[in-house]
């Protein structure tokens, strides 16, 4: 039975993928040109392409028209009603599972 040897590193996952090796020789060209090695061009082209779709993501982008829906919403004084404050009522109360709401300890 073999034994497998446990590495430490260092608190860093490892990402494992095979490229084509026309990619990886435009890949490490690439990083050439910048004065970076290999994995850390890999790393800060990941890194820059996360944060572009993360900022995406979790931006929302509003027209003047929606802007201005928007700003109206806040501003209004009307009061919820009884409906909707027996709704926050219940949920203050617990989450919902089945016909009750529970809170997670």
């Amino acid at each position: 039975m073999q034994r497998v040897r446990k590495v430490k590193t260092s608190g860093k996952d490892r990402m494992h993928f095979r490229l084509d090796p026309k990619i990886k020789e435009r890949v490490s060209r690439a990083a050439a040109i910048t004065g970076q090695g290999l994995t850390d061009f890999a790393v800060s082209a990941l890194i820059e392409r996360a944060d572009e779709i993360l900022e995406r993501y979790e931006s929302v982008l509003l027209n003047d028209e929606e802007y201005q829906f928007f700003l109206n919403a806040l501003d209004d004084t009307r009061k919820p009603s009884r409906r909707s404050r027996a709704a926050a009522a219940r949920y203050r109360r617990g989450s919902r599972k089945g016909g009750r709401y529970h809170f997670a300890d």
